[in-house]
């Protein structure tokens, strides 16, 4: 596989002003939804970016295709694989053990619903939940004709890129 054909997102962590509007719109990409029904279900679904705030730095986070995953060498089911280097979640064999969660060295993974969990009378959630992480947004850019993920775009300040894999990975190295 060609890493120069595949990307990872970068964040330049001074630009970023914790907005969250990045994590609305993971939410709306992923779910079919607006950004305004995205925010009243906020909830529900994780974001597959997640901000993080603290005093000194605000910077989105989401999966870096670690070149020796350890999300996907501990997932007992093989929902998470990496082939050629490349980190893919197959959300059909997903246990939700949370394993990839606890493994993930950024904190990129989270469990999220795959469509709307049904609440019970004591106002539990109920429905299958899998672990979600950053894809680039492949079915919404596909469905949308987008070349840029929904991150991306909804920054108002451009403090996230995509970048190619291989550029990523040399910068880090």
């Amino acid at each position: 596989m060609n890493h120069e054909e595949l990307f990872v997102i970068q964040a330049e962590a001074e630009k970023c002003r914790a907005c969250r509007k990045c994590e609305l719109a993971c939410i709306a990409s992923h779910n079919n939804l607006t950004i305004k029904e995205a925010a009243k279900k906020r909830t529900v679904f994780a974001p597959r970016v997640h901000v993080v705030k603290t005093d000194e730095v605000k910077m989105p986070v989401q999966c870096r295709q670690c070149k020796d995953a350890p999300c996907a060498r501990v997932c007992p089911t093989r929902a998470l694989v990496q082939d050629d280097g490349v980190v893919t979640m197959r959300a059909q064999f997903c246990a939700a053990c949370r394993l990839c969660i606890m493994a993930c060295p950024y904190g990129a993974i989270s469990l999220s619903f795959i469509g709307l969990p049904e609440e019970d009378e004591a106002g539990a959630m109920h429905g299958r939940e899998v672990a979600v992480r950053c894809d680039l947004c492949s079915e919404w850019r596909a469905r949308e004709g987008k070349s840029s993920c929904a991150c991306v775009e909804a920054c108002p300040t451009k403090a996230l890129h995509m970048v190619p894999l291989a550029e990523a990975r040399g910068r880090h190295q």
